[in-house]
């Protein structure tokens, strides 16, 4: 079987509609991800400089506010991809492969 060539102008509606998906998840990852890197950047400098016994309550907020962080990004990204038909395939149960419903 032949592949078919489609002529579709990069004006067309459906068009426009995935480049602005893929440039607003462009855009949550690069601000989400370096934001991610930088809190973690700034556990570790806390991790390496502690002198006193580590405080379990900073570190485990600094590591809720990664977790937070992630899932917004996640959640974000997949409302966008959700938009234009592309979302990760769910199961028959409604679930994703990552296991999340």
């Amino acid at each position: 079987m032949a592949a078919q060539s489609l002529s579709i102008s990069p004006d067309h509606p459906a068009i426009r509609d995935l480049r602005h998906a893929v440039e607003a998840m462009d855009c949550l990852s690069q601000e989400g991800f370096s934001q991610i890197s930088a809190m973690a950047r700034c556990a570790e400098v806390f991790l390496g400089q502690a002198t006193e016994p580590l405080h379990r309550d900073i570190v485990g907020t600094v590591l809720r506010a990664i977790q937070g962080r992630a899932d917004d990004i996640q959640n974000c990204i997949n409302v966008q991809a959700v938009e234009v038909g592309c979302a990760w395939p769910a199961l028959p149960d409604g679930s994703t492969v990552s296991g999340r419903a």
